[in-house]
């Protein structure tokens, strides 16, 4: 125990080596924490800086969102439906009663080339625009029967 008791009796130029230790070891521990400080300060700018980016990304896809909402209204699908495949909406005769059903069902159907002479012709779509103009769609011709087929057909009957 004398031996420890000397160690902290020991002078340096007039200081205790234990004075002289705990001097060098708060002075060391206050330069870390500055360092720590620092870094900190340098971690909250760069967190600061991703919040902005983030804020910016998500109102882009806010943005994008609105966009893909104009594109897929319903009226607009409509339209370019007619406007480039040449389909309309359904008719009310066309539509079937739940009492009917039964009756739709034993008649069979019947080919297209029977339809009545007095109704419109379809008209031919529009040209699909150029590549890389409005939007992407594909412009579909329907294919025709010929008449071999179609009178093959005709002499069907409604049971399979």
């Amino acid at each position: 125990m004398n031996g420890l008791m000397r160690l902290f009796e020991q002078r340096v130029r007039g200081i205790r080596l234990i004075e002289l230790v705990g001097g060098v070891l708060m002075f060391g521990l206050i330069f870390w924490v500055c360092l720590s400080k620092a870094k900190e300060g340098e971690d909250i700018r760069r967190m600061n800086d991703l919040d902005r980016q983030i804020a910016a990304e998500q109102t882009a896809v806010d943005g994008l969102k609105i966009q893909v909402a104009q594109l897929e209204r319903p009226g607009r699908l409509e339209q370019l439906a007619v406007q480039y495949l040449g389909m309309k909406p359904t008719d009310p005769t066309h539509e079937a009663r739940l009492e009917s059903l039964a009756e739709i069902s034993r008649t069979g159907s019947r080919p297209v080339s029977q339809a009545p002479a007095a109704a419109p012709a379809v008209p031919a779509p529009p040209p699909a625009p150029a590549a890389g103009q409005g939007d992407d769609l594909i412009t579909v011709t329907p294919a025709r029967k010929a008449p071999e087929v179609a009178a093959s057909a005709s002499g069907r009957t409604g049971g399979r």
